[in-house]
């Protein structure tokens, strides 16, 4: 069964982000991802969320759509847009604390992409992953790493909130994740769901 390494003490994040709605937005989700956040000075942070290039031994998600990494001297691990939701987020720190980047699709070269998802690979670091997703698995997918709630999911898919907490449970099953976030970051790694 596919799961992401265990940390052995909660995911610490410094935000050096200096558009303030954007900062207050960013911490907000951090919470609601039980992520902690270290202050902005602090070095004992395990990753570095930023809105403009920072000067960091830490890894670094850039909040900027579109940045050039070579304009970050820094580790950037992942580029994602501003406006990302708190389960795709929490996602794509759970990734970058394990030690892993996060990759624009484009630079993904290995990977045919069909409907703006790349093909399930079969194994990931070696180990094998459950049965390839069936459509309607992947719209739950997507929809999970947007940020939605069930009744979200449900208004999206046409269905009851009952079928899509089915849906959503099948689907943590079928990764073998402990919950939706874990779900999320599990399809990230394995290049199910591109950030």
């Amino acid at each position: 069964m596919l799961r992401p390494p265990q940390q052995t003490s909660p995911i610490r994040v410094s935000l050096r982000i200096a558009d303030r709605a954007l900062r207050d937005r960013i911490a907000e989700a951090c919470e609601d991802a039980d992520i902690g956040i270290a202050d902005a000075a602090s070095r004992n942070a395990d990753i570095v969320l930023a809105d403009a290039p920072v000067a960091t031994a830490a890894p670094v998600i850039a909040l900027a759509a579109g940045a050039n990494a070579a304009d970050w001297r820094c580790d950037l691990r992942a580029v994602v847009p501003p406006d990302i939701g708190a389960a795709t987020l929490g996602a794509v720190i759970a990734v970058v604390a394990a030690g892993l980047a996060v990759m624009p699709r484009r630079e993904r070269l290995d990977a045919p992409v069909s409907g703006g998802w790349a093909e399930a690979p079969e194994r990931v670091d070696g180990e094998e992953l459950p049965a390839t997703l069936t459509p309607r698995e992947r719209e739950v997918l997507a929809l999970l790493a947007g940020g939605a709630s069930n009744k979200e999911i449900a208004r999206a898919l046409s269905v009851s909130v009952h079928t899509a907490k089915f849906h959503v449970a099948s689907l943590t099953e079928k990764l073998g994740a402990s919950g939706r976030l874990e779900a999320v970051a599990i399809a990230i790694r394995a290049g199910l769901v591109m950030v």
